[in-house]
């Protein structure tokens, strides 16, 4: 076990291509966090936006273990101007108090206040952050997740 552990959410894929691309660059362990509620199909989005539009928190299958690791980075899509209810759920029960937490975030559309809403629920708050719009389509995107992952290792 490391002493770095990158946890991710993804409903499409593309929160879990950042979060395999950012664990390779820091040397990390990567686990994903799972929740029983199904959230596929348009219908399963609709429930996702509704969901998050309302602060819910999911029903994990199971959190990842956080125990022994120094930095904990958590990658969240944006749905409906915030994090997952998965990620509100993890953050929430995850016992970081005195870790360092980094989050980064993917979206269309717009981060809104997703980072906030993350760092009330983490002990200290977060302490470096990334947000990405449309990572699969960003040119740039393998130079800013090494700035990333060279800010988190740096501190």
């Amino acid at each position: 076990m490391g002493l770095i552990l990158v946890v991710y959410y993804s409903r499409t894929g593309k929160t879990r291509m950042v979060a395999e691309k950012l664990a390779a660059l820091l040397g990390a362990d990567l686990e994903e966090i799972t929740e029983r509620k199904r959230r596929g199909g348009p219908l399963g989005f609709l429930g996702a936006c509704r969901d998050a539009f309302f602060g819910g928190r999911g029903d994990l299958m199971a959190a990842p273990a956080t125990e022994g690791r120094q930095i904990v980075l958590v990658g969240t899509p944006v749905w409906a101007g915030g994090p997952t209810p998965a990620v509100r759920a993890f953050l929430a029960g995850a016992g970081l108090a005195g870790k360092r937490v980094c989050a980064f975030c993917t979206f269309d559309g717009g981060e809104a206040n997703t980072f906030a809403k993350m760092a009330e629920l983490v002990p200290g708050g977060l302490a470096e952050t990334l947000a990405l719009k449309k990572p699969a389509k960003d040119a740039g995107l393998d130079a800013r997740l090494a700035d990333f992952a060279e800010r988190i290792r740096g501190a």
